[in-house]
């Protein structure tokens, strides 16, 4: 591991410490959404996707804020796509939400 402050990998962390780190469930559901979709996806399709995996109302804003806020933290997650407006896609490389990512970002 380069960096021992990274958090989106945190597979090596036993699970007492995991279980008391802040986790951003939010992020972690939208991330799922990716995977399950396998590709890029538009902010209205992650927000209809949000409330059928869910059940979960969360408004076209608020889905857009935290798409916007994942695909700038310092590890991003995901990113926008070029030339695209509204549309983002899972960042190449390990799945770092799905083992044990977390984010302080709360939005």
């Amino acid at each position: 591991m380069n960096n021992i402050f990274d958090l989106n990998d945190i597979s090596d962390i036993p699970q007492e410490i995991k279980s008391e780190l802040n986790r951003d469930k939010f992020a972690e559901q939208i991330l799922e959404l990716f995977n399950m979709a396998g590709r890029e996806l538009t902010v209205d399709e992650v927000t209809v996707g949000y409330y059928r995996q869910f059940q979960e109302i969360k408004t076209k804003r608020q889905i857009m804020t935290k798409l916007y806020n994942m695909s700038r933290e310092t590890y991003p997650a995901i990113e926008s796509v070029p030339g695209r407006k509204g549309a983002y896609r899972k960042m190449k490389g390990p799945d770092l939400f799905t083992q044990g990512a977390i984010s302080s970002d709360q939005s």
